[in-house]
């Protein structure tokens, strides 16, 4: 295991192009959406585990950040860490890097939850899950929380001396 885990990786396509000659917004929620199947799976929520159990999880909360530009062709990675979770819920941090470059091109905030496929409702993880949730959450303890986690939306009043 790595810390932060790299899920995914793929190229910056050129339909993903938009007029102004870098990666569309909707593609980074694209890419972050392809990249939650293997992270998933890595914490042992994978197909078979949804065929057998009949359960699997949904996104309930999602927070996306553009941070810098990504061209046409650019190599792309997205990694991913645990942040938390409860009985019934989960709280990734995605980084989408310019695998070249390195920068970090957006992030993505992500809670999710376990839910039964039958009744469509909520329900508890069951214990190999919470283990793996545990273990993957020790070893990746070792990482400062990201910065952007639980970022707020905001803006200073208008006109500057006006209250809130």
């Amino acid at each position: 295991m790595t810390d932060p885990q790299q899920i995914w990786t793929g190229t910056v396509l050129p339909e993903w192009i938009d007029h102004n000659g870098h990666m569309n917004a909707g593609y980074y929620l694209v890419v972050f959406d392809d990249a939650t199947g293997p992270w998933t799976a890595f914490l042992g929520i994978d197909r078979n585990y949804r065929r057998s159990n009949r359960r699997s999880t949904f996104s309930i909360d999602s927070h996306l950040t553009w941070l810098r530009e990504l061209p046409e062709g650019a190599p792309i990675a997205v990694e991913a860490e645990l942040l938390g979770f409860d009985d019934k819920k989960y709280h990734t941090f995605m980084r989408m890097l310019h695998a070249g470059e390195g920068y970090v091109a957006a992030t993505h905030e992500l809670l999710s939850i376990h839910i039964d496929l039958d009744t469509r409702r909520s329900t508890l993880f069951p214990p190999e899950i919470h283990e793996r949730f545990h273990e993957v959450l020790e070893t990746q303890r070792r990482i400062a929380e990201p910065g952007d986690v639980g970022r707020v939306i905001r803006t200073k009043p208008w006109p500057p001396d006006a209250t809130p």
